[in-house]
């Protein structure tokens, strides 16, 4: 008679499940992956690893044929964003030391400091010091927000813009922090909607206006937004022609919200959903908000999603909406925060975060195989086994993760196209491999 195990296994191996793999198979990022931006036709990563995939990266990498590698490029210090404007990569610098940080521009070939640098005078430790947020194109003109209170020797807070040589104000920046909130003032984030432009954070005053969070600048003036958050504002986005905000709040004026909010014209409401705690030691926050094809993504510090008919549904690090339901992945990056979110040129969806010092990048194909080519594509042998198990194809191919029942990642021990399972628990895995820019994922058994 056959074990439980060998029978599991004559099921159809083959899984064509919408759910989100871990890209690096050896050592993941050792920092949180931050943001992703392509530049050159090449996607960037930027954040607070300083190793990917095994290898030495200073803040910063690039998606290679499947595998995140070092950039030649480097950075001294974590980034926190990056974007294109005018053909130059832009980079927003976190930074290690209380003393001074910059705009980083980068032409392809040169990487240099833009304008004088960002000084924070109450700069005291890893939370409070002068680092830059978000880089952003308005009005022909180029915006940095983020932790700061002085350019150069000029006093410019929260915000500033370029005028082709120098670093200057914007309506007398920003100020101050949302009430009940940590003592910190940083904005963290904007977008441009409707020819204005709208940044978020934690701040309380934009000039002279109380705005709580969210500002809107029309070039000449600041105006605040239904009041404002009662919490820090970490994501800005645009979807379906409608402007959406996320962060760590639960209310606009008085309006219970959870983490996500939309504007409607004149106030912030609920999108029909929200996001909280699973656990009394959640921290739950919505980082990013981004649209791909006819997707809004929405990541972050991501645990379960409450309906506004309060039925719930567990999530873990992302989701997606289409404009009327939402897709969870099968539960997400269970042990991880998303923070990065974007599209490659082979048409892949790669993710990227981590939480407490260790990072995560994971990749969605929207491709797909017709099962007569999949069951030609790979021979998976012996299945199950004790000791070796054997992978052979007519074409090239690469393991990306394995993950046991539990959605946890497990290491293999690669030996060619061998995997030794003679360390690894008796018990069913899943296995994802790159075919021809295709990614399957395959059952396997350890007796």
């Amino acid at each position: 008679m056959k074990s439980i195990l060998a029978l599991l296994l004559t099921f159809p191996i083959l899984c064509f499940a919408q759910s989100i793999q871990e890209t690096c198979v050896s050592l993941p990022a050792n920092g949180t992956v931050v943001d992703f931006e392509m530049f050159n036709d090449t996607l960037y990563a930027t954040g607070f690893f300083s190793s990917i995939c095994g290898e030495q990266a200073a803040f910063i990498a690039t998606w290679d044929q499947g595998i995140w590698t070092p950039s030649p490029l480097g950075l001294t210090d974590p980034g926190h964003s990056l974007n294109v404007i005018d053909e130059h990569l832009y980079i927003a610098r976190y930074e290690e030391s209380i003393d001074s940080n910059w705009v980083y521009v980068y032409d392809g070939d040169n990487l240099e400091t833009m304008g004088q640098g960002v000084y924070l005078t109450t700069a005291s430790g890893f939370s409070e010091l002068p680092n830059i947020y978000s880089i952003i194109e308005f009005n022909d003109e180029i915006y940095a927000c983020g932790e700061f209170d002085r350019v150069g020797t000029a006093s410019i807070s929260g915000i500033m813009k370029w005028n082709g040589t120098a670093w200057t104000d914007v309506g007398g920046g920003l100020s101050g922090n949302i009430q009940n909130s940590a003592p910190v003032m940083f904005p963290h984030t904007m977008v441009v909607f409707e020819n204005e432009l709208y940044v978020g954070g934690n701040f309380r005053f934009a000039g002279a206006t109380e705005v709580n969070g969210l500002a809107k600048w029309d070039g000449t003036n600041w105006s605040a937004m239904d009041g404002g958050f009662n919490s820090t504002v970490y994501g800005l986005g645009i979807f379906n022609n409608t402007l959406y905000a996320g962060g760590s709040f639960t209310s606009a004026s008085g309006n219970t919200l959870n983490r996500i909010a939309r504007w409607n014209g004149s106030s912030w409401e609920s999108p029909g959903f929200g996001f909280i705690e699973n656990s009394a030691q959640d921290f739950i926050f919505v980082h990013t908000l981004e649209s791909i094809d006819n997707d809004f993504f929405i990541a972050g510090g991501l645990k379960k999603v409450i309906y506004d008919d309060m039925t719930e549904e567990l999530c873990n690090g992302v989701v997606s909406f289409d404009g009327s339901a939402l897709n969870t992945y099968e539960g997400g990056v269970p042990g991880n925060d998303i923070e990065a979110i974007a599209k490659s040129n082979e048409n892949e969806l790669l993710f990227g975060g981590g939480v407490f010092g260790a990072g995560y990048t994971g990749i969605l194909s929207s491709n797909s195989l017709f099962e007569s080519e999949v069951e030609s594509a790979l021979t998976i042998y012996p299945n199950p086994s004790t000791d070796y198990i054997q992978i052979a194809s007519k074409h090239p191919f690469q393991i990306i993760a394995c993950h046991n029942l539990a959605g946890e990642h497990v290491r293999l021990n690669l030996d060619q196209n061998r995997i030794d399972v003679r360390s690894m628990d008796s018990g069913i895995y899943f296995i994802t491999i790159k075919l021809s820019n295709k990614f399957l994922t395959y059952k396997i058994g350890v007796q």
